[in-house]
């Protein structure tokens, strides 16, 4: 099968060669790695040197932490398919409240070396790296849980400053902001047979991820609602956003 393309392909330009970083997120199932697929294409018939990543929460032992207590603690899970982290939340929330900061320690430590690994060290070989959802979800992901959980997570604090001075160590980054209606997004969703996401968890995205994408980010980020936009034409706007002066 022939990969999609975009009729505005884009070139490697000197704007392109500084920013070796391409950040993208956004809301669950507005189009994130299927743009990042066909920009990834792109570059790379153009000659550039290409990896992908993504940067999310509940990496490495906090993963195995989060899949050993729901072992445990969740013997009859209804839906097989959820994340553990996510099934401790909505069905033990006392017991992931007592391990939280634990968790948040040990999720901190696997996102730096997994930013380290997968972002930092390919952009110092020359790669151009697009990531997606990034340092900026993670932070949203962590408020998001203290807020369900009810439990302090202050931006003064050590792990979301660490984080934020983590997004600055990757050199210049072009951002990219994703989103879709919430028709659209469930639409998406049934399609690839993924988590039905929850309407505050969406309204965070929308919001806090926004905001700190903005505040954290260098540079203008573009801002696409993919609802009435097709594959293509979103893949244009990303081109010339590229390829504009910062």
């Amino acid at each position: 099968m022939r990969p999609l393309t975009c009729k505005h392909e884009v070139g490697i330009t000197p704007k392109m060669k500084k920013h070796r970083l391409v950040v993208f997120v956004g809301t669950v199932g507005a189009g994130k790695s299927t743009q990042i697929k066909l920009l990834a294409f792109g570059l790379r018939k153009k000659g550039l040197k290409v990896k992908t990543a993504y940067i999310r929460t509940n990496h490495l032992f906090a993963h195995l932490l989060s899949l050993m207590l729901a072992r445990v603690f969740i013997k009859n899970r209804k839906n097989p398919r959820r994340a553990h982290a996510r099934a401790l939340i909505e069905e033990k929330p006392a017991i992931f409240r007592s391990v939280f900061k634990l968790w948040l320690a040990l999720d901190l430590f696997g996102t730096s070396l997994r930013f380290l690994l997968t972002v930092f060290l390919p952009t110092i070989m020359g790669y151009t790296v697009l990531v997606e959802d990034y340092i900026s979800a993670t932070i949203c992901d962590h408020i998001y849980l203290s807020r369900v959980l009810d439990l302090p997570y202050k931006a003064s604090s050590f792990v979301p400053r660490f984080l934020s001075r983590l997004i600055h160590t990757g050199g210049p980054t072009k951002w990219v902001f994703l989103d879709a209606g919430k028709g659209t997004l469930k639409s998406r969703w049934k399609k690839r047979g993924g988590f039905i996401e929850k309407p505050d968890f969406l309204q965070m995205q929308r919001n806090t991820l926004l905001f700190l994408s903005k505040a954290l980010s260098s540079y203008e980020v573009l801002y696409i609602d993919t609802t009435d936009q097709n594959v293509m034409e979103t893949c244009e706007l990303i081109g010339s956003h590229l390829m504009e002066p910062s």
